[in-house]
């Protein structure tokens, strides 16, 4: 099976394992656009467990609501991500801000995100000695990757405040996962790691987030936004924007899912949203690769 309904919980966990190991999937033909399959592509910020209690929830609501089947996906990495959701693997996807800015020329626009702002920032164990950034110099400093501006790049123009050369002065390394940024800095192996500093409120870090705490942060960033296909008709598109939208703290199962997207709660969006962070990120090494 190449696709994951979120009713089928019985066979759910393999099957996406199977799916984050890259397995061909010999039913693509299954998902094409214009069928009743609606592909759900989350951005891999995190590990496939976290992806699975934090937005499937939501993509059950959302089958219900719109009475389509709502397939969750995502991709072992950024790079397998991106590539998928410019060959149009996704209709719907929940995107890193900056990966955003890379898929606007294959087609997509946003709709919707969370109404508040989030803040990357730098975290070391709670014992250690690194107070400030400048004792950062010769350490190894684990980080999402070069396309998070949360996870890696707000850092760069920080440090280099402080006098440090951030290419030679630090040893970064590319981790994509939160987990495991968060796991290899309590185990030692890094001495700070970059992520986004609302990940700690999530309850999948609920026994680890005391164990760590934070020496530098970003300016504000917009939550990720909930993109589509310029392709996809008009009344599919306004009938997710409203599920989104029409979320609500006052009912339960709503609340449960918000608060998995640690937002209070969704409201339309357009590129205008992000402009300004655009005008952050616009110069930075990610924008010159393909």
């Amino acid at each position: 099976m190449c696709a994951l309904s979120w009713r089928f919980t019985g066979v759910f966990w393999v099957l996406f394992a199977l799916f984050f190991m890259n397995v061909p999937r010999p039913c693509q033909a299954e998902e094409k656009p214009g069928s009743d399959v609606i592909r759900f592509g989350v951005f891999p910020s995190t590990s496939p467990k976290t992806i699975v209690e934090t937005y499937g929830p939501l993509a059950a609501l959302l089958e219900r609501k719109l009475g389509r089947k709502i397939t969750l996906l995502s991709a072992p990495d950024d790079k397998i991500f991106l590539e998928k959701a410019r060959n149009g693997d996704y209709d719907l996807l929940l995107s890193s801000c900056t990966l955003y800015f890379k898929l606007r020329p294959a087609g997509y626009k946003v709709i919707a995100k969370g109404d508040s702002f989030f803040y990357g920032g730098a975290v070391v164990r709670q014992d250690s000695e690194i107070k400030t950034l400048e004792q950062l110099k010769g350490k190894r400093v684990a980080a999402i990757g070069d396309y998070s501006y949360a996870g890696y790049h707000f850092i760069l123009s920080q440090l280099a405040e402080k006098g440090l050369n951030p290419g030679e002065d630090v040893a970064f390394q590319f981790l994509g996962k939160t987990d495991t940024i968060l796991y290899g800095v309590i185990n030692r192996k890094f001495a700070a790691g970059l992520l986004r500093l609302d990940a700690l409120d999530h309850p999948a870090f609920a026994g680890i987030r005391d164990q760590v705490r934070v020496i530098a942060r970003s300016p504000e960033i917009p939550h990720h936004p909930f993109i589509v296909k310029n392709s996809m008709d008009t009344s599919t598109i306004a009938a997710i924007q409203e599920a989104l939208t029409a979320l609500s703290p006052d009912r339960p199962e709503e609340l449960g899912i918000l608060n998995n997207m640690q937002v209070k709660k969704i409201v339309v969006a357009t590129d205008v949203d992000y402009a300004g962070f655009y005008e952050q990120i616009k110069d930075t090494d990610y924008f010159r690769k393909p």
